[in-house]
């Protein structure tokens, strides 16, 4: 009697090359997630470091340039200075010449950039997809709600609390040297200035007061504050925590003093602008009249 032929079953193998296969995909997917996560976290921290880009420059250029010429018709602008505290956060200052009074000052600025958003009829907020930059004058209080709400109000309280009051190389410290300060320890870009008649932006030497600009910090005197970023090693948590790259959504600010300039969110293009003073929850929006490139 012929012994009937016997055949190994293929089902298990088939599942244990299905499962391996699949294990393998899974590893190659993880893989290249955390070498995209890697990338990104490079390119973040460079970005960090690097300049602003010239389309915010010109961005901030134009609407400060708006504001200073509705609100202060009697000063002509020389030029500027950008100093970015985070990617959404700015303090600028413009240096001016008074017409009537024959004064040559600075101007001091803040640019803040929301994300233009508005309380839908169902109780959403709706983005656009656009953003917006307000432009305001400058003074403590304001700077104090500002630095709340871009996230390094802590940092910036670190810094003013190694502050014992005394005279330094670069004179008296101000409230705003706070913020200067912080920009340094943290190593933010360093400022961009613009002067009209000469094209395009240059970066300022590290140090650079726009209100002062005769009179950079001293590195000597900088020691004592040192200590403030030391625990992140002068990374600020605003990036480490990824917040530096999400704007605040204007919806959720509740009132707001300046002028609100509409950015194209495809082009980067100033669109327009609304009216100034207190903007109530859902007031913000691109419209009103637009502003040219030379304003």
């Amino acid at each position: 009697m012929t012994p009937r032929p016997r055949f190994r079953s293929l089902g298990m193998p088939g599942v244990l090359i299905l499962s391996l296969s699949g294990a393998q995909l899974g590893c190659d997917l993880d893989g290249r997630a955390r070498q995209k996560q890697a990338e990104e976290a490079v390119l973040r921290k460079q970005m960090e470091t690097n300049p602003p880009s010239p389309v915010v420059l010109e961005q901030l250029r134009q609407t400060a340039q708006d504001f200073l010429a509705e609100h202060n018709p009697e000063v002509t602008v020389q030029g500027f200075t950008f100093t970015e505290l985070t990617p959404n956060l700015f303090l600028i200052g413009a240096n001016v010449t008074d017409r009537v009074q024959g004064n040559v000052y600075v101007k001091q600025l803040s640019a803040e950039r929301l994300r233009d958003a508005d309380w839908g009829e169902d109780g959403e907020v709706k983005e656009t997809g656009d953003f917006l930059w307000v432009i305001d004058y400058l003074d403590a209080a304001r700077m104090d709600a500002l630095a709340r709400r871009h996230g390094i109000a802590g940092e910036i309280d670190q810094v003013r609390g190694h502050n014992n009051g005394t005279s330094t190389g670069w004179g008296q410290h101000t409230w705003l040297d706070d913020y200067l300060l912080w920009h340094f320890l943290f190593n933010r870009p360093s400022p961009m200035g613009y002067r009209y008649g000469i094209p395009g932006f240059s970066a300022m030497a590290p140090g650079f007061r726009f209100y002062a600009p005769n009179r950079p910090f001293n590195g000597d005197d900088i020691n004592p504050y040192r200590q403030a970023a030391a625990a992140t090693g002068g990374r600020s948590a605003v990036f480490l925590n990824g917040a530096a790259w999400n704007p605040p959504r204007s919806a959720d600010v509740s009132h707001m003093t300046g002028q609100a300039y509409g950015i194209s969110g495809a082009g980067g293009f100033v669109m327009g602008k609304t009216g100034l003073g207190g903007v109530p929850r859902g007031g913000f929006g691109a419209t009103g009249h637009a502003v040219s490139a030379g304003s």
